[in-house]
């Protein structure tokens, strides 16, 4: 009888929670442990919300452990520099404003040395030397600001790609957090 009575509570919290924003429910007696796991890693960062959508983008992450989930964030993040990267190759190609092309075509350097600097934290996720990952996720938020300093004394930007930065800011963050989490483990 208790445990009919805990799968209806658990249900009728889950109908609520699909209906109420993340941050309304208190209890978290009816989560699994990677969405009490995903919870706490995006608390830690500047968009928990953003966080917790960009982690349920991917399956992987409702069924793994914090290195399946650093794991999930370092691919998230790749993507993401991949495709901000052709961005910026394709608004440096299509501009004839020498201007705009100067900061394409330093973003796009960014991005490229960024991509590089990512595939270095998945070799290391993958070696278990988690202790130098944030060196290599700090260069890549460095890269992200060389880019958006680009843009300081001119900001004009057609594209308006400082969305795309901040996104890409934030996987950065999420793998930040997921492997500090490895690194404490």
């Amino acid at each position: 009888m208790a445990f009919f009575l805990h799968n209806i509570t658990c249900t009728i919290i889950s109908v609520v929670h699909f209906f109420l924003p993340v941050n309304v429910i208190p209890s978290s007696t009816c989560y699994s442990p990677v969405e009490v796991d995903l919870q706490q890693i995006c608390d830690k960062t500047f968009n928990s919300l953003e966080c917790l959508n960009q982690f349920k983008s991917d399956p992987r992450s409702l069924n793994t452990d914090i290195k399946g989930l650093a794991g999930v964030s370092v691919d998230l993040a790749l993507n993401k520099a991949n495709t901000v990267h052709t961005q910026y190759n394709q608004l440096y190609s299509d501009t004839k404003d020498s201007n705009l092309q100067e900061k394409y075509i330093t973003c796009s350097k960014s991005y490229n040395d960024a991509i590089r600097d990512l595939e270095t934290v998945k070799k290391y996720l993958d070696d278990n030397r988690y202790e130098l990952i944030p060196v290599e996720i700090n260069d890549a938020l460095q890269e992200v600001k060389s880019c958006e300093n680009a843009f300081k004394r001119d900001p004009f930007d057609p594209a308006r790609m400082d969305n795309h930065n901040d996104e890409f800011k934030l996987l950065c963050y999420m793998v930040k957090v997921t492997s500090s989490s490895l690194i404490q483990n």
